[in-house]
Parts: C-alpha cells; structure tokens; sequence
C-alpha cells in the first residue's frame, strides 16, 4: 500500500460511468464516458508505438485528432523492422500481435496519414529550442475549439507545458496525463491539480508499477484523469480501493498492482 497525500483524491465518478480506453496494460488509461463524448478535439502528446487510446477514443468521439511524437521517425521504424525480422528468422515471432507490431508502420500509416480527421507532426512537445507548446497548437491550429481533451506521456516533458495548461483549463474537457519523477515533483503535481480545479476535477489516480523496483518503493510514476467539473454535479464522499477492479490494470504484467491509499 503506497500512501499519497490527500490532496490526490480523486473527486467520486461512478465506476458505471468511466471506461478504460487503451491497452490492457501500459498505454491505457481510465476516462468518463461523458468527458470522451463532449470533446471534439484529442490532442496527444506522446505516442511511440502504442496508439490504441487514439484508436479506443476515436470509437466513442467524432473528436479530430492532433497527435505529436517526435521519437517515431523513419529510423524508428526501420530499426524496429529490422529488430523484428531478426526475431522472426529466429522463429521468436508466431503470434499474431507480434506479427502485428512486425509490421505496426502500415498501420500507422493508415490510422494516422490516411484517415481525414487524424494529423500526426513529428514534434516534440516542451521547452527547448524547436520545441512546441500547448499555446502553440492552439494558436496555430485550435483558436475557436473549447472543447479539447489532451492525452500527455512525454517522459518528464509535462513539467514544462503545465502553465499552458492552466492558462486554457476553461478550453479543455478532460485531461490524461502520466507524471514522472513525482517524488521530487509531487508539489508541483498538487499545485497543478489545485489550479485547475475551478474548470476540471481530478477524477482517476493510478500508478504505474514499472516505476517501482520494491514494494515499499513510493512510485516514481502516476496516471492521472481530470474531467470538466459541469459533467459531474453529483457531490459524493470517495472510498473507493484503488487501483479499480475490471477498469485499473498493473502496467507491467510481471508486477502485482500497486495499492493506494490516501493520507489525511
């Protein structure tokens, strides 16, 4: 049981109302149905090789999609094809979600070139040089939307694009968003959640196991959902036991889940 402040609470959302979106295990995280269905733009920050939230959310929203990663260009993808057709020769490739992922750039291709409502931009997203922020997609591409839905894994980067965040918290719908280093940044982490609490709740908390070598280890990572606060009038006192059953499932499938509870 790995204790965090209370300050991390999730506001209560009726498990019969939130739906996992994305993988199994690493890559998917919890949403409300309602968040997903009232946006109509999906912003994702992070996308490697694992696109099945996109996809998932898609299903459920007639949102446009805006993904930015710039770690999959082309040599990604040939070092990965050569990777795999190495494994393959060695006959280390015979299921089908192997073979999958053998051949993942056409679908790729499809979901993210081919399909009209789908751009991908091979940018990264922080503070550096040629670096894009949140405030400049909206300036660009996204002036008149207010209805946006942001999906945010970029490995440490999150840090640098929170002050957007907060700046166009009355633009956004909901928010998930995996934190890194949260030891050292946990203040950073309530005093976000604390600022945009006058447009959006935090509703979903989860953390990831691949961050902990130990049980007793705090995690250095954690998934968080944030949902518009008019979607959710229903005020409620939160005992629920995370992780959730059937919707919160252990990253890495080697590890058992890690249990939360709350200080107060």
């Amino acid at each position: 049981m790995v204790e965090f402040p209370n300050n991390l609470k999730p506001f209560f959302v009726d498990n019969e109302d939130l739906v996992r979106l994305g993988s199994i295990d690493d890559g998917g995280y919890v949403v409300p149905t309602q968040t997903i269905k009232t946006s109509n733009v999906l912003i994702s920050f992070g996308v490697n090789d694992n696109w099945e939230f996109e996809k998932d959310f898609l299903k459920k929203s007639s949102a446009k999609l805006f993904a930015y990663d710039h770690t999959i260009d082309k040599n990604f993808w040939l070092s990965k094809f050569k990777k795999d057709l190495v494994k393959f020769i060695q006959l280390k490739i015979f299921k089908p979600k192997k073979l999958y992922k053998m051949f993942q750039y056409l679908d790729f291709i499809i979901f993210f070139k081919m399909k009209k409502n789908n751009e991908f931009h091979l940018k990264k997203i922080g503070k550096c040089q040629n670096c894009l922020c949140l405030n400049d997609i909206i300036l660009n591409h996204l002036q008149d939307e207010k209805k946006l839905f942001l999906k945010i894994d970029i490995e440490g980067s999150e840090y640098d694009i929170l002050e957007d965040i907060i700046l166009n918290k009355s633009k956004i719908q909901g928010i998930v968003i995996e934190f890194h280093e949260v030891s050292k940044n946990i203040n950073k982490i309530i005093d976000f959640t604390k600022k945009i609490n006058t447009d959006l709740y935090l509703v979903h908390i989860h953390a990831n196991n691949y961050s902990m070598k130990e049980s007793s280890q705090f995690p250095e990572a954690i998934e968080l959902t944030y949902s518009k606060k008019n979607l959710h009038l229903d005020i409620k006192s939160n005992d629920k036991a995370y992780p959730l059953k059937n919707l919160d499932y252990p990253n890495s499938k080697r590890s058992p889940d890690i249990k939360i509870s709350f200080n107060k």
